[in-house]
């Protein structure tokens, strides 16, 4: 195969690959409006794509194989190719997660809800949302500055599930909303945290596709760096 149509393959499998991250991003849209509206309506249109996404993604692992079986990449090549499997297996299960949220949405459509803990959980979401979001940004501009800087980001899910959790298991006097609600939003706070880390490995993909290191060697070198001049 010449070197041309490889290179055309290749570009066409990152394509595939940003595209399909912005059906999943839009599918974590649609939860975060489902959760702030508490509208089931909305949560049930994301009902069966775990399905649709696990054979979107079997499909561009394929087409990994195949391209890895047909010529014989060099290291740049083996990186992105890497970084294809890698980022879709995050978008499969980022979707994933999505449905599940939105069942939890809509099967406690009128339970009693504690205010405060669904607050923490619209702003858990909407926060892994941007993450999210920014971290597809990150791995199709290869932008590998941000992505050293994503993880900080993360931080505020961390606080927001603890914070979500402690309301949880110490509800406020005369509310806490109903059992089967309480157990759905200790789910929706742990999938929603996933989608976080999800987020903040595609970005850190950006790094090792640039420069052939993990993200936590790049910091270590960025941080050395920044040092060093001052």
């Amino acid at each position: 195969m010449p070197r041309e149509t490889f290179q055309q393959e290749l570009d066409g499998l990152f394509s595939d690959v940003a595209a399909f991250g912005a059906e999943v991003e839009g599918s974590l849209k649609n939860t975060v409006v489902a959760m702030e509206a508490r509208d089931a309506d909305v949560a049930r249109q994301e009902l069966g794509v775990d399905v649709r996404y696990k054979a979107r993604g079997m499909d561009i692992e394929r087409e990994c194989m195949i391209l890895q079986a047909r010529q014989a990449p060099v290291a740049r090549d083996l990186r992105l190719l890497y970084t294809v499997q890698s980022v879709t297996n995050h978008l499969v299960r980022s979707g994933t997660l999505c449905e599940h949220i939105c069942h939890a949405i809509a099967e406690t459509a009128d339970s009693e809800r504690d205010e405060d803990l669904e607050a923490a959980l619209v702003e858990m979401a909407r926060t892994a949302r941007n993450i999210f979001s920014e971290g597809l940004d990150i791995y199709r501009k290869h932008d590998i500055e941000r992505a050293r800087d994503l993880q900080a980001k993360d931080d505020k899910v961390d606080l927001l599930y603890s914070e979500a959790m402690n309301l949880i298991a110490n509800p406020s006097e005369g509310g806490g909303g109903t059992p089967e609600w309480r157990m759905k939003a200790a789910l929706m706070v742990h999938y929603l945290e996933r989608i976080s880390d999800h987020g903040v490995s595609i970005g850190g993909s950006a790094v090792f596709l640039v420069t052939g290191e993990r993200i936590e060697d790049g910091m270590q070198q960025y941080t050395d760096r920044e040092l060093g001049e001052e």
